[in-house]
């Protein structure tokens, strides 16, 4: 045999024993918010329309996405899947039996799900049936009963159970422990239809202290013993853009950054979520810049992009590799990711009010006293005199570059969407804005908008738009939201 033929050989083998590793590497697929609402409780007609019209989410067709995602998985044979909640769209028990029968089909084929309850699960007082024109209550479950249902996907055989809590620790990849965090407050939801004089919901998120304790514990435990742990919950952990907490209250868990570092202490540095439906990962650092905690969001899968999550272990469990993909189609839209982007796009209205009519609150109290102190040197002004005069305002000037920020969001990387044109663009808009309401002193309106409120504006529009946490601080982060790896 001759030198070559020798070196062939053994290129060879080291390349197939290579091609034998990659293959036995453990993949994990995450997707969330799946809002499924059984067709079983969808009679055609005017009421599912209004919900479907109305709302980013597919819900109409939550069934079809869940079965074209669920054949997406199985072609994928991961060892694990990951589901972080609000599985489906109000809590329906029959929505939730639905769900099961496609984890059960999963688990047919070899592949494991684990799921998390979101805020939408349980005890919801919103769980209807839709009949031709009209709803009607249907039963949601309590959190024993989810548990039930879920017995076969986290809650039952081969999972320690948070006595205080929907948590549960198990390890369904050998060195590998997975902790579902539940972060929900139904606990404290009311519903008529068990007999409460009100109904009442909580879609805010916490994690009690009892509850954390038994994380911490689970996760020191994983650790001492050599093993990788990683956490799932439903609502944000760490914020995803300066002023989270501030703006977005009940996206992102009460005493975030506290937790975050003690479960970052406790040996957790992976931890996926949902909720806000946004595919985005930011991370947060010790102080010494020495170890850290990413949080990995997802974006509903019933809403454009579609995400889903595709994470693959090294051999030795001490990194992953996160890819993000998208579904395109199901078996009865071939067009699904385009009229989902439209659905973004004709969302920007409603979006523009809700936030409009959040400022309005403030300050439209003092619009007559603004008004005087406009024309005092005899010009003329039309400041909007109620919330949807504001919002139509608003709307005239900022509905393309509203779209724009929405979509580059809900994406993911945002800083690779032109910034820059979308702030200007925004700009432009505003000053458009002065020029309608206040002719006469627009310049001088302007002048006061770029020189002193602009300056204190900007951080947060760039915190979202350039896809940086803790902007202009020493704990400043970026991290890539749709294709990264990652230390366990």
């Amino acid at each position: 045999m001759t030198t070559r033929h020798l070196l062939l050989m053994i290129l060879t083998t080291l390349l197939s024993i290579e091609a034998a590793s990659r293959s036995t590497l453990d993949r994990i697929v995450v997707i969330s918010d799946t809002h499924l609402l059984s067709p079983e409780l969808i009679t055609p007609g005017n009421a599912i329309n209004r919900i479907d019209a109305s709302d980013t989410k597919m819900v109409a067709m939550s069934d079809d996405i869940m079965s074209a995602i669920t054949d997406s998985i199985i072609d994928l044979k991961p060892s694990l899947v990951l589901l972080t909640g609000d599985l489906t769209f109000n809590g329906e028990r029959m929505s939730h039996e639905r769900m099961a029968q496609y984890l059960d089909r999963m688990a047919a084929h070899g592949i494991r799900p684990l799921v998390i309850p979101g805020n939408h699960d349980c005890n919801n007082p919103s769980a209807r049936r839709f009949d031709g024109d009209k709803t009607a209550a249907t039963a949601p479950v309590t959190r024993e009963e989810f548990a039930q249902i879920y017995s076969n996907y986290g809650y039952g055989k081969g999972s320690q159970r948070d006595p205080a809590s929907l948590s549960y620790c198990c390890e369904p990849i050998k060195g590998v422990v997975i902790i579902g965090i539940d972060s929900n407050m139904d606990e404290k939801n009311t519903l008529t239809i068990r007999g409460d004089s009100t109904d009442t919901y909580y879609n805010g998120g916490r994690i009690k202290p009892e509850t954390l304790q038994w994380v911490i514990e689970r996760a020191n435990q994983a650790r001492s013993k050599g093993k990788r742990v990683i956490a799932m919950m439903h609502h944000h952990l760490v914020p995803h853009f300066d002023q989270e907490d501030v703006l977005l209250a009940n996206y992102i868990i009460s005493e975030h950054d506290s937790i975050a570092r003690q479960l970052m202490q406790a040996g957790i540095h992976v931890v996926f979520t949902g909720h806000l439906h946004v595919t985005d990962a930011s991370t947060l650092y010790n102080k010494e810049h020495s170890s850290s905690i990413t949080e990995v969001s997802t974006g509903s899968a019933i809403c454009y992009p579609f995400a889903m999550r595709v994470v693959t272990l090294d051999s030795k469990h001490r990194s992953m590799d996160i890819d993000t993909r998208w579904l395109t189609a199901t078996r009865n839209c071939p067009d699904l990711r385009q009229l989902g982007r439209q659905r973004i796009i004709n969302s920007t209205p409603g979006v523009a009010a809700m936030l409009t009519n959040k400022v309005w609150d403030k300050v439209g109290g003092h619009m007559s006293q603004l008004k005087k102190m406009l024309e005092l040197g005899g010009g003329k002004t039309s400041l909007p005199e109620t919330s949807q005069q504001a919002s139509q305002l608003v709307l005239r000037h900022l509905n393309e570059v509203f779209s724009r920020t929405m979509l580059a969001v809900v994406e993911g990387n945002e800083q690779e969407k032109d910034t820059e044109s979308i702030i200007n663009q925004g700009k432009q808009g505003i000053r458009a804005m002065i020029e309608e309401v206040a002719p006469d002193q627009a310049d001088a309106l302007w002048e006061f908008f770029l020189g002193d409120v602009y300056p204190k504006l900007e951080p947060l529009l760039r915190s979202i738009l350039e896809d940086h946490n803790a902007a202009r601080t020493r704990d400043e982060s970026h991290t890539d939201d749709l294709r990264v790896t990652l230390e366990l």
